[in-house]
């Protein structure tokens, strides 16, 4: 198993998801990327690559995606290329990853000339999402995951729009 994770989530959740892990009885080996959008290329991609090789890792190794979106789609490409496909799970830990990047299988880093150009789909075998993780949040990580919530009810669900649109004050606190 491999946990790609970032240098701002490991901290937080890092140790409590090696030690979920470690009952398994499997070796885990852990990735921390640079935080951040403008880390969502080939050479941050290569890191992933780099280790797995380094590791060993063959076509049976889980990779888990453990953080925000960037993390995930980048875990999932990572799934898609390395040895041609390899299982990963994702565990986001924003409400935006939660409800939108972290289902659909959009995996993919961006080109200079263009954001999220070069990429596969490629499904999860799960989503593990831990609502007690939005708690870490700056209210801007809050309020786009909000957003994307609000967005999809508005095209899907008029019901539930109408009830967002009733509690959004209990919501923001």
């Amino acid at each position: 198993m491999a946990i790609v994770t970032n240098s701002t989530i490991d901290p937080l959740y890092g140790d409590q998801l090696r030690a979920a892990l470690g009952p398994l009885g499997k070796k885990v080996t852990t990735v921390v990327l640079p935080d951040g959008e403008a880390h969502k290329n080939w050479e941050t991609l290569n890191r992933i690559f780099d280790a797995l090789l380094t590791e060993r890792a063959d076509s049976k190794t889980t990779l888990i995606a453990l953080g925000g979106g960037v993390v995930g789609d980048m875990t999932g490409f990572a799934a898609a290329c390395y040895m041609r496909g390899v299982p990963f799970i994702q565990v986001p830990t924003t409400l935006l990853s939660q409800v939108d990047s972290s289902v659909g299988g959009k995996t993919g880093i961006n080109h200079p000339l263009g954001k999220n150009m070069i990429g596969a789909f490629y499904q999860p075998q799960a989503v593990i999402a831990d609502i007690a993780a939005l708690h870490s949040l700056p209210a801007r990580e809050m309020a786009a995951g909000i957003a994307e919530v609000i967005k999809t009810a508005a095209i899907k669900d008029a019901e539930f729009f109408e009830w967002i649109e009733a509690n959004i004050d209990a919501l923001n606190r």
